[in-house]
């Protein structure tokens, strides 16, 4: 009887670890878990601040290309006046 009683505790006490050991498994789970949403919910707001960025630069790039136009056609122009001027002489 006291053999079968010393098993038993012997197997509670191992129980017990396992329970732990699968407790404190599964918070170093749902710890690094958290750690990756948060890094990913990071990188998913540096992409969206890079899109902006992006946008805004494309932006601006038009925008010159637009004012860049004109200045070119005034350009040629000049050179078409320049060399009819040359031609005169």
């Amino acid at each position: 009887m006291y053999a079968s009683r010393a098993k038993i505790t012997k197997l509670e006490g191992q129980v017990a670890e396992l329970t732990w050991k699968v407790k404190d498994g599964q918070t170093t789970k749902e710890r690094i878990e958290a750690e990756l949403k948060a890094q990913v919910s990071s990188k998913d707001k540096d992409l969206a601040a890079k899109d902006v960025e992006i946008a805004e630069l494309k932006r601006r790039l038009q925008e010159q290309t637009d004012k860049s136009e004109p200045l070119e056609i005034d350009l040629e122009a000049e050179r078409v006046k320049a060399a009819t001027v040359e031609e005169a002489k």
